[in-house]
């Protein structure tokens, strides 16, 4: 029996001693469309919510979790999905994504780049998610698909429903930062942000497509400026679309008020 070259012999140690979290490699090797999914070059992560265990269904929501710059699990967007699959009729799925390069709380990643968990919601990341969502689409095989984003994530689905249109029937946008740089600016930031901004595509939707844009009134990141804009946007186009700016929210405590969830299963009904 010949020996093994030297490369090939560190090439398995390597291997062997590679983080549980390396599994989730690019793209997934075996993905369910479960608990992972392949958008291409990456393999994202993702938590499922089923009213029931049936095969049909109507209404499929994709939830996008914001920038979580603070460093935490980017779980946030898990109640909602949890909710919207309780709340809605017995066909009801919602999958929530882990972005590119960002952890669950049991320390698992989706592969990727977060780009420091600031400037991510570039073209690149944005088209991953998007062949996520495609495939996830495919998997279930809904009448209706709805985005459910916040912050970041927000942006990105808003940013998918014009650079890939018809994916998504609606979406609703929490905290949008859909202007960036009004939105660099409002920040005072004067640096260069690669990130799209929801509103240059907004010429692009379809005009079947159906839009809620929710912000707090005490949100100071993403202030109601930048969503009032994007609705203007909306109406000058003719997307149908509604505009909530709710008291005593703010931008953390916003994706969790009942008004997302009520938005997001009104958009799920098929018109």
């Amino acid at each position: 029996m010949c020996a093994l070259p030297m490369e090939v012999l560190l090439w398995l140690v390597v291997m062997m001693w590679l983080p549980a979290a390396s599994t989730y490699g690019a793209p997934c090797m075996q993905p369910d469309n479960i608990k992972r999914v392949s958008g291409d070059t990456e393999c994202l992560l993702i938590k499922t919510f089923r009213h029931d265990q049936g095969l049909a269904m109507s209404t499929l929501f994709v939830l996008l979790h914001g920038n979580h710059s603070s460093g935490s699990p980017a779980v946030s967007q898990f109640p909602v999905a949890a909710t919207l699959a309780r709340s809605g009729p017995e066909d009801t799925v919602a999958v929530a994504v882990i972005r590119p390069g960002y952890n669950d709380a049991e320390g698992n990643f989706s592969s990727g780049n977060a780009a420091g968990r600031a400037d991510n919601f570039y073209a690149g990341n944005i088209d991953i998610v998007a062949a996520a969502i495609d495939r996830l689409k495919a998997f279930h095989q809904p009448q209706r698909l709805v985005l459910v984003g916040h912050s970041g994530g927000a942006a990105m689905a808003g940013v998918i429903l014009g650079r890939h249109p018809g994916l998504a029937d609606a979406a609703v946008l929490v905290g949008c930062p859909c202007n960036v740089p009004a939105w660099r600016s409002m920040r005072g930031r004067r640096d260069h942000w690669n990130s799209e901004s929801a509103e240059r595509y907004v010429e692009r939707m379809p005009l079947s497509a159906r839009v809620a844009v929710l912000v707090g009134a005490k949100d100071d990141v993403t202030p109601p400026l930048l969503a009032q804009s994007y609705a203007i946007a909306l109406a000058a186009r003719g997307i149908a679309h509604e505009l909530l700016v709710l008291p005593d929210q703010d931008h953390v405590t916003v994706i969790d008020s009942a008004q997302v969830v009520e938005a997001a299963l009104r958009l799920g009904k098929a018109d």
